[in-house]
């Protein structure tokens, strides 16, 4: 359609489909949605009601949602922004360009092809955000045109489509067992490596970042436009450097061979989460992708997680409590 994403709404656009979803990050963990969009006084489900009240407001009742005509950039002060005589909702359903007064306003194929084009010249955005969003406006621009008003079922297939569209994050185990130094099974390179482990992972915890916490509150700032969201990206980056330093502890330690496994899977994991906190650092430029890289995020930590879990298995064999 003619009307694509400019570098303002891009993060708009990303919040309206997080609403009309009903979760947030595009994560399970339902708990960590609640506890970033419900805050202490409100249950979650109170809050995306009156969000999702908020986005069906039509301030000047032209057929158009607030948040819709920022997509058409036309003015949610003034049910005619053009002038003509006829509301902007009335005009997109009749396939006229409301900024632009009629009669002679109809969009042709050729006008709105070169103002796609144009469009995307002009972002010279390159991101995941910019291509899902204007993905996301196309099928949005076709079906309001097909149905006019969306109903919330419209609205759930729009975002149904716009999910399953979504390629996660990748990223290959940068380690191998070559990588790892083996030492033998014995009671003393056991107790030694645990001490080590302890160390690192239990004794010097106090200096890692709280990463979910840090990635609400920078959505949040972003959300409500505040630029503190700065300091939520020091954070982040902060946190990667902490994980890089973590690795170089990890990789230089002696590791029994029944160990080896776990602390392999460990690293590679850790080595993937820092990999995933730098793509979340991305929020202001590229939402979606910064989505991606926390829930890529949420399966790493897990694996570590259960590395280190399947690691103490072994240590409780030997009366040794790491974790």
């Amino acid at each position: 359609m003619a009307y694509l994403p400019n570098k303002k709404i891009l993060f708009l656009i990303v919040f309206i489909l997080l609403i009309f979803a009903g979760w947030f990050y595009f994560s399970s963990y339902k708990n960590k949605q609640a506890q970033y969009i419900a805050g202490k006084e409100k249950g979650p489900l109170v809050v995306i009601a009156d969000q999702t009240n908020q986005l069906d407001k039509d301030t000047d009742s032209d057929g158009l949602k607030d948040w819709e005509e920022l997509l058409w950039k036309t003015d949610s002060g003034k049910a005619d922004t053009d002038g003509d005589g006829t509301p902007d909702g009335e005009e997109i359903n009749l396939d006229r360009n409301p900024l632009k007064a009629g009669p002679d306003d109809k969009i042709s194929d050729k006008e709105d092809l070169v103002a796609q084009e144009k469009a995307v010249s002009d972002s010279n955005q390159n991101t995941l955000t910019a291509t899902y969003a204007r993905k996301f406006l196309t099928d949005y621009m076709t079906l309001k045109k097909q149905k006019g008003e969306l109903s919330g079922l419209d609205k759930e297939n729009l975002v149904q489509s716009f999910m399953d569209s979504l390629k996660p994050l990748t990223v290959a185990d940068e380690y191998s067992m070559a990588n790892i130094k083996i030492a033998s099974n014995t009671n003393d390179a056991i107790k030694k490596y645990a001490n080590e482990m302890k160390k690192i992972f239990v004794d010097d915890r106090q200096t890692l970042v709280d990463v979910p916490m840090a990635f609400e509150m920078l959505f949040k700032n972003i959300k409500n436009g505040n630029p503190d969201f700065q300091k939520n990206i020091g954070n982040l980056n902060y946190s990667v450097g902490k994980h890089e330093e973590l690795l170089k502890q990890l990789v230089v330690l002696n590791v029994p061979k029944d160990l080896s496994k776990n602390h392999l899977g460990a690293i590679n994991s850790l080595n993937n989460v820092k990999f995933a906190i730098k793509n979340m650092a991305l929020a202001p430029t590229d939402p979606v992708k910064a989505m991606m890289g926390k829930k890529l995020y949420d399966v790493e930590i897990q694996k570590v997680y259960d590395s280190l879990k399947s690691m103490q298995d072994i240590f409780g064999k030997y009366g040794i409590y790491v974790f």
